[in-house]
């Protein structure tokens, strides 16, 4: 018997010794316990069987060598040649109906589950995701990538959603995110893994250290010329891989529309949060490098003797005397809501609120500090942590990505749930653009874009 097949009669046998002590409003007697625990260890053997099977599937698709064909009118085709997995990959790709593409994501979802699952047949695997992906996802490009790269082969990494949907879910990804829509976002093209720059490395304004080393003189001020030059810092960015996981049911698997809305919803705020979440924090080891780790972070330390879980005056007043000066144009606050009573009660010395509510209709829904936007996020900590407010210039933080979003599905994982899994791949990495805080010309404390308040406890 086929293993799947057997994996359904044994979750149908447990499903009945419950149904069936249930009905009867009563515990499984010790031989129901018994007959249920020796299916179950068969079901759960079944289910090992077939993980290891589509693994083995998989990895033998990604050793295949991927046709090249070239695309044009249909010709005929002899039913023999469909036994001749190359040969149908050629005749379904010049089917010039495919270059339509998909009517809305959740159509292509639909064809996606269907060609993940393992009984399908290649013959039988909508033409639309085979010609999506070896043109990039763009039905409009015409230009077949003949690399062999992983990225044109769906079995080494799913199937790309189409151009115009995947830059709806990128583009609401990152206009829905408050930090996300801030950054110096540069999308990579095709190609390519990584971003290398080079960056000034500047730590101190004072003469001789400027740019990292350019000193220049008034004439007369030295007789002999000492020659400088600039000491530059590579910044390397590599694409790292955030994975996203949606469970959909069959109901919803069933109904394109449902199923487009609820993933147009889902999935641009799920890799929203954690793109944002990284650049907030992130540790840099397999995704991008957050402000707060990074060595340009500066963190303003508490008053002497300040009470604990508290944010006073001269805490953000000290926080904006440490911003660099040509960030303050563009900085914002972001803090945690519990902190917002402590602001809401802040006065400056002459008693004048500190905190101020919006300026007028353009300006909502934000509040103030020093004239700058106060916004809450919940990558913010709780009060009285570092980093429960924060004063930064995400203009001075840089992010790749791929600019597309890649998705693949699984029958396996959720197999007893009666539910296909979606895999959804998206690709990005980031960091701080300086590579320490700044010592001004005048004066010892250091400055930066990125600045927190220490913890107060």
């Amino acid at each position: 018997m086929d293993t799947r097949q057997k994996a359904r009669e044994l979750k149908q046998e447990c499903e009945q010794l419950l149904a069936g002590a249930e009905a009867e409003g009563r515990s499984l007697t010790a031989e129901e316990q018994s007959q249920y625990d020796s299916k179950f260890v068969e079901l759960e053997s079944a289910l090992a069987t077939i993980k290891r099977a589509d693994q083995l599937a998989v990895v033998s698709a990604g050793l295949a060598e991927p046709a090249t064909p070239s695309v044009g009118p249909v010709a005929a085709t002899d039913p023999e040649q469909t036994r001749d997995s190359e040969s149908v990959e050629v005749a379904v790709l010049k089917d010039r109906n495919a270059e339509r593409g998909f009517n809305h994501i959740g159509e292509q979802l639909q064809a996606i589950a269907f060609a993940s699952h393992p009984e399908s047949r290649w013959e039988n695997i909508d033409k639309r995701l085979l010609f999506l992906n070896e043109r990039g996802g763009n039905p409009e490009n015409t230009e077949i990538r003949q690399s062999g790269a992983s990225e044109s082969v769906a079995s080494k990494g799913g199937f790309l959603v189409q151009k115009d949907f995947s830059d709806a879910i990128i583009q609401k990804t990152y206009s829905t995110g408050e930090i996300a829509s801030r950054v110096n976002r540069i999308p990579i093209g095709e190609g390519s893994n990584g971003l290398t720059m080079n960056m000034i490395d500047e730590s101190s304004r004072a003469d001789g250290s400027r740019w990292g080393g350019v000193r220049s003189y008034w004439t007369g001020e030295a007789a002999a010329l000492t020659s400088s030059e600039p000491t530059f810092a590579q910044q390397e960015l590599k694409l790292n891989n955030l994975t996203a996981l949606f469970y959909a049911t069959e109901q919803v698997l069933s109904d394109a529309t449902a199923l487009e809305s609820l993933v147009s919803e889902i999935m641009p705020q799920e890799i929203a949060f954690k793109v944002e979440q990284a650049i907030v924090s992130g540790s840099g080891s397999g995704q991008p490098l957050g402000y707060t780790q990074a060595a340009c972070n500066v963190t303003q330390a508490k008053e002497s003797g300040q009470t604990a879980t508290t944010i006073v005056a001269a805490n953000v007043e000290k926080m904006w005397s440490r911003l660099w000066a040509p960030s303050r144009a563009n900085a914002v606050w972001l803090i945690n809501t519990d902190t917002e009573q402590q602001l809401m009660a802040m006065v400056d010395a002459g008693s004048n609120s500190v905190y101020l509510p919006p300026l007028g209709l353009s300006d909502s829904p934000y509040q103030r500090l020093f004239n700058r936007p106060v916004i809450a996020t919940e990558h913010a900590a709780t009060l009285g942590t570092a980093t429960d407010i924060m004063l930064v210039d995400l203009g001075q933080y840089t992010l790749i990505d791929k600019g597309a979003v890649r998705s693949d599905s699984s029958i396996s994982v959720r197999f007893l749930y009666n539910e296909t899994t979606f895999r959804w791949l998206y690709r990005c990495d980031g960091q701080p653009a300086w590579n320490s805080a700044l010592t001004p010309k005048n004066g010892s404390t250091t400055q930066s874009p990125f600045i927190d308040l220490a913890t107060r406890s």
